[in-house]
């Protein structure tokens, strides 16, 4: 063999990269490369959609003097005077201070037990102050800014409440729920199927409680310009990316198509892989279309189109079926201008993102959370433009299946004792009257 023979010519090797690229995000390290040409080739992976890019699980901001790493890590004892366990739930919050959620007794029959009572100094002047830490996602997905942004909102609030809020990273959706299973979740975003799933004991999450919908998760096709693609229909004899074995998007994208009566076998190629490749498929030829459900406008989109790509909607009739069939689908429309060169609105469908908290949760905080956004939904829409798809009745009427947690149902009104937690927060300052009796209803 010549030397000329270990010499590559560009295209072989941008072939190559993304060859190697396929393999890498599969395994972890290395993985199954799906051949370009091979119709029909699979790989295999567990793995998640964009919202769970991130490995690293710990909060990426923590309120002062609290290392989440190693605070309060004791062993749990699920013995039944164990200080952790509230109405039959272990509740040890992260980043929320021991204080906050640790009773002083075992008394069940009493909020007043909890030592969130207690009275801190500050200023010179007898007040307290509370804590909310809200599970999300990767720092460079929607939930994490989302979450981040409702904090922003409690900070600028702060002195209407005293509720210091952070936002945390996970894993994304399935790790919220696993985090909320061991008690280590006080609020966290979810979508409408997992709240509706778990109120029809198909995924329970005991403990968990509704406290609003927030911005649409609507799914769009990202594909080529010249692919032909108008429609969902327009996907047989395709090459497309439905994501890895496992993952929330692959399971999406085989209900979407089966409902249009297309198989697997019907496609020109199916690639497994991470959603993170699906730029590097557009734009280098690979595939034709990719479909993510998230919140918009996503960085994941917006940076695909600048290579001969566009968006297109997964409305139609079909579609519209598929959605009076599930509860928790909801008909969508991407506003016009949301992404370069999209001039007319979209129809499409998807979920809603879904606050919940765990049910141990002080009542006053997520009572402050539910007030604060939906009082502020417009100055938020402002601040993010995913916000741009809340409609405020929607936060209340649509994706809350599970029973509303005590303070979102005080805030919402649900029923006539929804506040009766309340007095054990309207207690009088020593120092003055009354200092701490908010006026909780609008």
């Amino acid at each position: 063999m010549g030397c000329e023979d270990w010499f590559i010519t560009n295209d072989e090797w941008t072939v190559l990269r993304f060859e190697i690229g396929m393999r890498m995000i599969a395994t972890g390290m290395l993985a199954v490369l799906l051949s370009a040409g091979a119709a029909g080739a699979y790989a295999q992976q567990s793995g998640t959609v964009a919202e769970d890019a991130s490995a690293d699980m710990s909060p990426v901001d923590v309120l002062p003097d609290i290392d989440v790493d190693t605070y309060d890590d004791a062993i749990i004892d699920p013995a039944k005077s164990n200080p952790d366990l509230i109405d039959g739930l272990i509740y040890k919050p992260d980043a929320i201070p021991l204080s906050q959620y640790r009773r002083r007794t075992t008394d069940p029959e009493s909020l007043a037990v909890l030592s969130n009572t207690d009275v801190i100094a500050g200023d010179g002047q007898t007040e307290r102050s509370y804590y909310a830490a809200i599970y999300s996602g990767s720092t460079s997905g929607v939930y994490f800014k989302v979450a981040a942004q409702i904090c922003e909102m409690m900070s600028r609030t702060f002195e209407r409440h005293r509720v210091h809020c952070v936002p945390l990273r996970s894993q994304g959706v399935g790790s919220n729920i696993r985090l909320m299973k061991e008690g280590r979740v006080q609020l966290a975003i979810v979508q409408s199927n997992n709240n509706w799933e778990a109120q029809k004991g198909i995924a329970p999450i005991p403990g968990a409680r509704s406290v609003m919908s927030l911005h649409d998760e609507m799914g769009l096709l990202v594909v080529r310009n010249d692919s032909g693609i108008e429609s969902v229909g327009d996907l047989r004899g395709k090459r497309i990316n439905i994501g890895p074995e496992g993952s929330a998007s692959r399971e999406l994208w085989l209900e979407l198509l089966s409902r249009y009566d297309i198989t697997l076998e019907d496609l020109d190629t199916v690639y497994n892989v991470a959603q993170d490749y699906n730029e590097l498929g557009i734009c280098e030829n690979y595939i034709d279309a990719f479909g993510l459900w998230i919140g918009h406008p996503a960085t994941l989109i917006e940076d695909t189109l600048g290579c001969g790509a566009r968006v297109v909607g997964m409305g139609g009739p079909l579609t519209d079926e598929m959605v009076r069939a599930n509860q928790y689908f909801f008909n969508q429309v991407l506003p016009a201008k949301t992404y370069s060169a999209q001039e007319e609105a979209i129809a499409s469908y998807g979920f809603k993102a879904s606050l919940i908290a765990y049910e141990p949760a002080d009542p006053y905080v997520v009572y402050w959370i539910t007030r604060i956004v939906h009082e502020n939904i417009d100055r938020m829409k402002e601040m993010y433009p995913t916000f741009r798809s809340v409609v405020a009745d929607d936060m209340y009427e649509k994706g809350n299946f599970l029973p509303f947690h005590k303070g979102a149902a005080c805030y919402w009104e649900t029923d006539a004792h929804a506040c009766d937690w309340q007095p054990y927060y309207q207690q009088a300052d020593p120092k003055g009257p009354s200092k701490w009796n908010y006026s909780y209803q609008q």
